[in-house]
């Protein structure tokens, strides 16, 4: 009877495990292969800092069927501040113990692009989310029927954080004039 199990399940059993290892094989060769040389990963850099230097603004309002706020325009005409990122801004006033940090880890871009690959959360309407946590959060502003000079910050946390929806500042004038830090 045990020779029979080992006759019979042998081979299969030596069969799964030659499934298993030309598997394991395969997935490696595969990573190895879709791994991307330095001059990609600097044309993917490079293809993005031009998306962030050249906003197209005047697209995503056609698309949001809004305008964007002043303020937020004036941000991508600032080369400097808009090249930014890896930093935290802190909320000024609040007690040291509840200290809120909002990590900052780069701008997106303002286009058609990033729209359409950024969230959209039906309940606030059209805005843009202009900046990201590097995770799953991003920072987001409304958009209007008229243009107004500025808009609330409200915080978008795909974590699972409680921080969902929470409003940041009151505007984006003052998020940006809070005090900065390397980002942790």
């Amino acid at each position: 009877m045990e020779k029979l199990l080992l006759v019979v399940f042998g081979p299969l059993a030596f069969a799964a495990a030659l499934l298993v290892v030309v598997m394991g094989v395969r997935r490696a060769v595969t990573r190895l292969r879709s791994r991307l040389t330095p001059e990609q990963i600097e044309a993917q850099r490079e293809a993005y800092r031009s998306r962030l230097l050249n906003p197209q603004a005047e697209a995503v309002e056609r698309e949001l069927g809004r305008m964007l706020p002043e303020r937020l325009l004036r941000l991508y005409a600032d080369r400097s501040t808009i090249q930014s990122g890896g930093f935290d801004v802190e909320k000024p006033g609040e007690n040291r113990r509840r200290l809120r940090q909002w990590p900052v880890y780069c701008f997106e871009p303002l286009d058609i692009e990033a729209l359409n690959d950024l969230p959209y959360e039906e309940e606030l309407g059209a805005g843009f989310c202009f900046a990201t946590t590097g995770g799953a959060g991003w920072y987001w502003i409304a958009a209007s029927e008229q243009r107004e000079n500025d808009s609330a910050v409200i915080f978008l946390d795909y974590d699972g954080g409680r921080r969902h929806g929470e409003k940041v500042a009151e505007s984006l004038e003052e998020f940006l004039a809070w005090p900065r830090s390397a980002m942790k």
